[in-house]
Formats: C-alpha cells, sequence, structure tokens
C-alpha cells in the first residue's frame, strides 16, 4: 500500500510539472525580433517617423542608415567659359563669349549618408560676342555626361559637399552657315574634369533643394584654328540650384 501512495504521489506531482509548462509555452512573449513583436513595432514606427521628418533624424540617436538609396535630380542655373581657372571669365574663350543657361538631369546612389555616386548629364549654352562673329550669331551648345562622387558632411540642418570625376563634352557651334563660316570659331568634343561644391538643404527624407558650383576642365579642347588671339583654348563654370528626390 505504501509503494502505491508514493507511485500515486509521483504521477500526480508529474502531471502538474507538465501542465505547468504548458501554460508557460502559451503565454511566454514572442522573440524581440519576431514580425509583429512590440519591439519589431516600436523599431518600424521609429524609421517611419525618421523618413516623415526629417529633423528626427537628429533627435532620435536610434535613427538607422537603410542605404542604398536611390535619388534623382534636376539641375538649372548659369554657364560661363573661362581660361586659367574657374574664374577666368577674360582670358582665353571666355573673353569672346558670353554668359548662358545650364540646366542638366541626373541620378545618384547614396551608399551611405556622407558618400554617393552620381551620373550626371550637363547641358548649356554661350553664344559668341559680336567681335568673334562678325557675319551673324553663332554660339557654344555643350552637352556631356559626367560620374561624380560626392563626399558629404551630414550636418543636422544643411549637407555641404565636395565632389569630383570625369566627363565627356561636346562643344557644337550653332548658328547660320553663313555666320560660322565668318566666325573665328569650330566645334570641339574633348573629356574632362568636373570639380566643385555645394550645399542640400532637406526639405524631408524625400526631398532636399540646393545650389552647386562646378569647374569643368576640358582636355585637348580647340575652339578655334586661330592661336593669335589666344581664344583657342578655355574651361567651362556653371552655377545651378538642384532639386533632389530621394526614391
Amino acid at each position: 500500500m505504501r509503494s502505491c501512495s508514493l507511485l500515486a504521489l509521483l504521477a500526480a506531482g508529474l502531471a502538474a510539472n507538465s501542465a505547468f509548462a504548458q501554460d508557460a509555452a502559451v503565454t511566454s512573449p514572442e522573440p524581440e525580433h519576431a514580425s509583429g513583436s512590440p519591439v519589431a513595432n516600436d523599431l518600424h514606427d521609429q524609421d517611419r517617423l525618421c523618413r516623415d521628418n526629417w529633423l528626427a533624424v537628429w533627435r532620435f540617436r536610434d535613427c538607422r542608415w537603410r542605404g542604398p538609396e536611390m535619388t534623382l535630380g534636376l539641375d538649372l542655373g548659369a554657364s560661363v567659359m573661362n581660361e586659367s581657372g574657374p574664374f577666368g571669365f577674360d582670358h582665353g574663350v571666355g573673353a569672346a563669349t558670353e554668359a548662358g543657361p545650364a540646366w542638366g538631369l541626373r541620378f545618384g546612389v547614396e551608399f551611405f549618408p556622407w558618400l554617393a555616386i552620381e551620373a550626371r548629364y550637363a547641358g548649356m549654352y554661350n553664344a559668341a560676342r559680336p567681335t568673334a562673329s562678325p557675319a551673324g550669331r553663332v554660339g557654344f551648345l555643350t552637352t556631356g555626361g559626367e560620374l561624380v562622387a560626392r563626399v558629404i558632411a551630414p550636418l543636422p540642418f544643411v549637407h555641404p559637399y565636395l565632389f569630383g570625376g570625369g566627363g565627356y563634352y561636346d562643344n557644337a557651334l550653332m548658328g547660320a552657315s553663313s555666320a560660322k563660316a565668318g566666325s573665328v570659331f569650330t566645334s570641339s568634343s574633348e573629356p574632362g574634369v568636373a570639380l566643385g561644391i555645394g550645399l542640400d538643404v532637406p526639405l524631408t527624407w524625400h526631398l532636399s533643394v540646393g545650389a552647386e558650383a562646378t569647374y569643368h576642365f576640358l582636355i585637348g579642347e580647340r575652339f578655334s584654328s586661330v592661336t593669335a588671339n589666344g581664344i583657342d583654348g578655355g574651361d567651362l563654370s556653371t552655377f545651378k540650384a538642384v532639386l533632389r528626390v530621394r526614391l
């Protein structure tokens, strides 16, 4: 009888432990990394806050970079031809041309908050001064493609940056046939180096505006067959407003 009582007590204890384990398994919380858990929902809400309000990126230190991010951009401004540096407007071809419009498109990839790569299309037009084109009005229509790297300072309210890269430029002399025949200018196509500075101001996570200055150093250019007047060589400088959209 004593052995039977001991066996009955042991069986009752095992049954109680099994029931407690089942209850614990049902009521235990999900792992923190599981989808739909409170922690995961908090992280999702925090990421959404960071994207919806760019100031939140600086209020919450736990905001995480989700890159790489793709961007599209549009730029519009002014262009000037020059020589002997980005501000040599009265030297070389710059002395015989006028300032004109500049425009462009760009596609970029932001690998980190401080580093981005951009492929750019650059367009500009610079008319020749009458002294260099006595037979009629002509001008240079420039189209170019560039690949540049941007190094960005991700400060709280503005993002200044430096950039540099290479490209290829086609400077086509535009105008009537008689005007081009009476001009000292000729078309020229050549590679070049693009160097510049910029300032980006985020409005939201997806939208920013800014300004940019670029010096396009041309290699092997020949804008005129007449070398005595010194206008056969030259470079380009552009000053633009930039609109970027982060996709």
